[in-house]
C-alpha cells in the first residue's frame, strides 16, 4: 500500500484538499510492477551465457567458476587446448582421416608416472580401459559435474571409490590415442563438455 499512499499524497498537494479518493489495487499494480521487474531481472543474468561457456573468450565470464576444481597435475604447459584442432594421427592408424576433430578436453604436459590427483572430491564412476582414452578414470562430483582423466599409465582409483580433492587416482602415461606422455582432462556437466581452463585457478 506504500505506492498508493505516495500517489495520494502528491494528489492532495496539487489540489490543495485533504479529501483522498482510494486507488484500486489493480491500478497500483499497473504503476508499480514494471519498475519491480526491471530490478529483479538484471540484464547480466542470461541463460545463453552459461550455455556458451566453452566458447567464451574471457575466463572470468561464467558463474560456473565457483564449482571449485583444482589442477589434476602440477600446473604445466597445455599442449592441446579445448576446441577444434587438426586431426591427430597416432602410430598404427590408417586412413582416411577427417581434416579436423573436436577436442573435448585439454591436454596437459606431464612426465611418465607423474601423480594425477582428483580435481575435486567425489565418487569414481568409471576406472577402466577405452580405445581412445586408454587407461581412464572418471570422477563424479556434486551438481551433475564430472571430470575425466585419460591416457593414464596406471589407474590407482577403482570404480565406486570415494575420493577427496587432491587424492591420487592415477599416473601420467600415453595409453590410447596419444602421441606422447600427457594427461587428457575433461570437465562435463549433464552430458555437456566445458573448457577446463575456465574452471582452474
Amino acid at each position: 500500500m506504500l505506492p498508493a499512499l505516495a500517489l495520494e499524497q502528491s494528489n492532495s498537494r496539487s489540489n490543495g484538499t485533504v479529501a483522498v479518493v482510494p486507488i484500486p489495487q489493480e491500478h497500483v499494480d499497473v504503476v508499480v510492477r514494471p519498475k519491480h521487474k526491471a530490478k529483479a531481472k538484471p540484464k547480466t543474468r542470461r541463460v545463453t551465457r552459461h550455455r556458451n561457456t566453452p566458447h567464451a573468450k574471457k575466463p572470468r565470464s561464467t558463474p560456473a567458476l565457483r564449482v571449485g576444481f583444482s589442477w589434476p597435475v602440477t600446473k604445466n604447459e597445455i599442449t592441446s587446448p579445448f576446441g577444434w584442432r587438426p586431426f591427430v594421427i597416432t602410430p598404427g592408424e590408417t586412413g582416411p582421416h577427417p581434416v579436423r576433430e573436436f577436442h573435448h578436453g585439454m591436454d596437459i604436459a606431464c612426465s611418465l608416472n607423474q601423480p594425477v590427483v582428483a580435481a575435486k572430491g567425489g565418487r569414481v564412476i568409471l576406472a577402466g580401459v577405452n580405445p581412445d582414452y586408454g587407461n581412464v578414470v572418471v570422477v563424479q562430483h556434486a551438481g551433475g559435474w564430472s571430470t575425466l582423466y585419460g591416457h593414464l599409465n596406471k589407474r590407482i582409483a577403482r570404480t565406486g571409490w570415494r575420493v577427496a580433492s587432491g587424492a591420487l587416482i592415477g599416473l601420467c602415461g600415453s595409453t590410447g590415442r596419444a602421441n606422447g606422455v600427457h594427461l587428457h582432462f575433461e570437465v562435463r556437466n549433464v552430458g555437456r563438455f566445458y573448457n577446463p581452463i575456465y574452471f582452474l585457478p
